[in-house]
């Protein structure tokens, strides 16, 4: 970022960047009756990942993405004032949130249209431990590693909704094939992250996959590489998972 942005920001000050911070952004989408879910390397810490997180994302319903822009909008985030900045710019390792805010010059909150990431999912408001859980769940996410950091959210915090992990696998198969041509690598590298770390603190089930998403993984697992390209080719983008 350059100089404008702390001009524009004058002695406002933020808290840090922690869920404390994540929940009140959700309260304030609650609030105006949003849709959403906590999506990119803020959520993969919340599935016991270790990631480098410098802002947080949101995956919102796309006719609600103005809405949840205002909401945000001069409650503890702010506009960005520079063309220079990330957020505005298409880059060719990871897609380009539709619209942002900034917590700092450096840290975001990105937005991202459902529509862009999450199709297959019926709804981003309804938690109903298929699709949807609480970034606070005890019973599917794990909690703070040997130093503390990660894991799910602590339980008096405004709740958090993230994708279950098992549907998020889904969703990140079908985002690696739509984007082959530019994102593909980085939705694999989610998917090998997830197999890795959620596998081993036992966040990630993968008897709860059906069809080629479990052939895939299997022969991932397995280093079965000629099935695991035949379960992704056959994968169609085109698909709702109710």
């Amino acid at each position: 970022m350059t100089g404008d942005f702390s001009k524009v920001q004058g002695d406002f000050e933020l808290q840090p960047l922690d869920n404390r911070l994540v929940a009140s952004a959700a309260a304030l989408l609650d609030a105006a009756k949003i849709p959403f879910v906590l999506w990119g390397n803020y959520m993969l810490t919340v599935f016991g990942i270790p990631t480098v997180v410098n802002g947080i994302d949101f995956a919102v319903e796309d006719d609600f993405m103005g809405a949840a822009y205002n909401s945000l909008r001069g409650a503890d985030f702010k506009e960005c004032k520079s063309e220079s900045c990330n957020g505005n710019k298409k880059l060719p390792y990871c897609p380009t949130p539709h619209i942002h805010l900034h917590i700092t010059g450096s840290e975001r909150l990105n937005l991202y249209k459902k529509s862009d990431l999450l199709w297959i999912f019926p709804s981003l408001s309804n938690v109903d431990g298929r699709n949807i859980i609480l970034a606070s769940d005890p019973k599917q996410l794990p909690g703070p590693d040997i130093l503390g950091r990660g894991g799910r959210f602590q339980q008096d915090l405004h709740p958090v909704r993230v994708p279950c992990i098992s549907r998020l696998v889904q969703a990140l198969l079908l985002l690696a094939k739509k984007d082959q041509s530019t994102y593909g690598g980085y939705w694999m590298n989610w998917i090998s992250y997830i197999v890795e770390y959620c596998t081993e603190n036992g966040a990630f089930d993968k008897d709860r996959l059906t069809g080629n998403y479990k052939i895939y993984i299997n022969a991932f697992l397995d280093g079965d590489h000629k099935l695991r390209d035949q379960a992704f080719e056959r994968l169609d983008v085109a698909v709702k998972v109710a």
